[in-house]
């Protein structure tokens, strides 16, 4: 039965983690379709994975298997669930890597703080999805290895479920999930629109929680670490310097043409920016 799985790790492509898993999917159901979102997650980095998640999803068939295996809590007593949402499914440990999802699906607006805060709480499973926690043992590889459960439970639950097993009989419905506070934007007392930085991708350009709504009508001005970038531009090649563009996800991104805007402006995961009409300051 051919079925669309796809993997997301911090595993990185210098050992055997990644091919094994596919090992384990493929021996259960050979005609599996197994893709790779991305193996170059930051190690430990929830956050990061869950946004790459989602923004990758949506592009694949309908009924997807997403299996997100970023895992700092591996061998403790921390669930690994499966999420059924009205288009995809999604497996994955429950430590937050499935915050995004939740939000599209729910519209779960967290707290306007930093994503660098470690507050991860739990919201409730929205009504048109379903979830389970991963008890039902009989879908395990065994024996269970503490130290890679993306091996032993994550590839062969990926693997049954893509046989079109109903996600009940993998363990017990759960009615929420851990998620961490997606940073919102807002508007300061001056009616600035105010945004974050919530990724950094390997160009160093910086993506923000700005989407092309929150810009002004015939354009904005941006201002971040106290340099300011007069206007949008539609593309990287159109000009030179620091600029802000909307990219291929519709997050407002800043960048440099053939450099790396994380580093000239110092950067980080959770600075603030804010939008400003082009003739104001």
């Amino acid at each position: 039965m051919s079925r669309v799985i796809t993997l997301t790790t911090d595993f990185g492509t210098s050992d055997g983690y990644v091919a094994v898993m596919k090992g384990v999917m493929l021996g259960i159901n050979p005609q599996a379709a197994v893709v790779d979102i991305s193996h170059a997650i930051e190690p430990q980095s929830v956050r990061q994975a869950s946004f790459i998640l989602h923004t990758s999803w949506r592009y694949f068939p309908e009924g997807t298997i997403h299996v997100a295996v970023v895992d700092p809590g591996v061998g403790s007593h921390r669930r690994g669930v499966i999420l059924k949402t009205p288009s995809a499914c999604f497996i994955a440990p429950d430590n937050g890597t499935l915050s995004y999802i939740l939000y599209e699906q729910a519209k779960l607006h967290g707290s306007h703080g930093s994503p660098g805060s470690q507050q991860v709480t739990l919201h409730n499973i929205p009504a048109d999805c379903q979830a389970i926690s991963i008890t039902r043992q009989e879908f395990w590889r065994h024996p269970v290895s503490p130290t890679f459960h993306g091996r032993d439970i994550f590839a062969p639950v990926a693997a049954y479920l893509s046989l079109d097993i109903p996600i009940s009989e993998f363990g017990e419905k759960i009615d929420s999930l851990y998620a961490f506070p997606i940073p919102v934007p807002f508007k300061d007392p001056a009616g600035h629109m105010v945004g974050h930085i919530i990724h950094i991708d390997r160009f160093g350009n910086l993506i923000t929680n700005l989407r092309s709504r929150d810009i002004p009508a015939g354009g904005a001005a941006v201002e971040i670490s106290n340099q300011r970038i007069d206007s949008t531009s539609r593309y990287y090649a159109q000009g030179s310097g620091l600029m802000a563009v909307i990219g291929s996800n519709d997050y407002l991104e800043l960048s440099i043409r053939d450099g790396s805007a994380a580093a000239v402006l110092g950067a980080r995961i959770g600075d603030t920016l804010k939008i400003f009409n082009p003739v104001s300051r």
